[in-house]
């Protein structure tokens, strides 16, 4: 006889869905070649952090909320994982800090506040967000309206259920390295096309970004910039940290839900161990655009790589 398996344990009501928040995960790291976007949680660095403290595999799917406004209330009792953005979370009243683990009890309410930095936080469950996977990944694409739940944003009334039964966790905090306001990039293939005076303004001023901005681009504001040497392209790839010139002059950077191919000159890519920070940004922040070398981003993201090597050892630890 066929043991039948048991239903996903339901531990969230959605009372109120806020102004965007999706299933996310890693993405989907093969999807460019069946004309996906990558996907995937905007700030990955957090979306980890939240996995690890529960004991997630880095990967699950976790809720990604943009600029807080959200509420549910827990259904039954289960540890959850808070990252990112501190949206001034409470549990029936109860402050609570980013970066760090909590219990929720049954009928309980979790409400989340507006950041007053930041953009994105990442709310964790036991095993991740149960949701269908497909082509490899469980992360919401909005555009295309597959993957997470039923393709789109949640909704008042929704239900979310964890990976696995909740086993106990300590409780344990941790502290995220700081944001800053700092973007390095390495130079792109029009980079030299841009022109001594146009590289000099990308990286010796301030850039704010623009309210337009959303999960597939980030657009730049502080002036136009031209090329010195006009240029006409083809389609060619892009991806996430992609930094683009469109013809209008106004810089944009690539986020995780961008298309999979451009015809724009691409003049820099911000470095992997970077992009996290792209996530937590939102509009009317200030950032610069500082040139580093090959060589200086693969050892941020050896660094940036040993640090979440540490904090997965750290909680090991404690948790045995």
């Amino acid at each position: 006889m066929t043991k039948m398996k048991s239903a996903p344990p339901l531990i969230l009501r959605v009372e109120k869905a806020g102004l965007q928040s999706t299933v996310q995960d890693l993405g989907r790291p093969q999807g460019a070649s069946w004309g996906l976007p990558v996907g995937g949680a905007a700030d990955a660095l957090a979306l980890q952090v939240a996995n690890l403290l529960l004991g997630n595999p880095h990967d699950a799917a976790a809720l990604e909320i943009t600029l807080g406004g959200f509420r549910a209330q827990f259904a039954h009792t289960s540890s959850f994982a808070l990252s990112g953005a501190d949206c001034e979370a409470r549990l029936d009243g109860r402050r609570l800090l980013p970066n760090a683990v909590y219990r929720g009890v049954k009928g309980q309410v979790l409400s989340l506040g507006s950041p007053q930095q930041g953009a994105r936080s990442y709310l964790s469950l036991p095993g991740g967000i149960d949701v269908p996977e497909l082509w490899g990944s469980r992360s919401t694409l909005l555009a295309a309206a597959l993957g997470g739940l039923a393709g789109r944003a949640l909704q008042k009334g929704d239900q979310l259920c964890a990976g696995w039964r909740d086993q106990s966790r300590p409780a344990i905090a941790i502290a995220m390295p700081e944001r800053g306001n700092l973007l390095r990039f390495i130079a792109g293939p029009q980079w030299a096309q841009l022109g001594s005076e146009g590289q000099k303004r990308l990286t010796q001023q301030s850039w704010k970004i623009d309210i337009q901005s959303n999960r597939m681009a980030l657009k730049l504001n502080g002036g136009l910039l031209q090329m010195e040497i006009p240029i006409e392209m083809a389609s060619h790839a892009v991806l996430a940290g992609t930094v683009q010139l469109p013809h209008g002059g106004q810089p944009m950077i690539l986020l995780s839900d961008a298309q999979v191919t451009g015809g724009y000159p691409v003049i820099a890519q911000i470095i992997q161990a970077d992009l996290w920070r792209l996530g937590q940004l939102r509009a009317g922040d200030a950032v610069y655009l500082q040139q580093i070398d090959q060589p200086a981003a693969l050892a941020a993201l050896a660094q940036q790589q040993a640090w979440l090597q540490r904090i997965e050892a750290m909680i090991a630890r404690q948790s045995r």
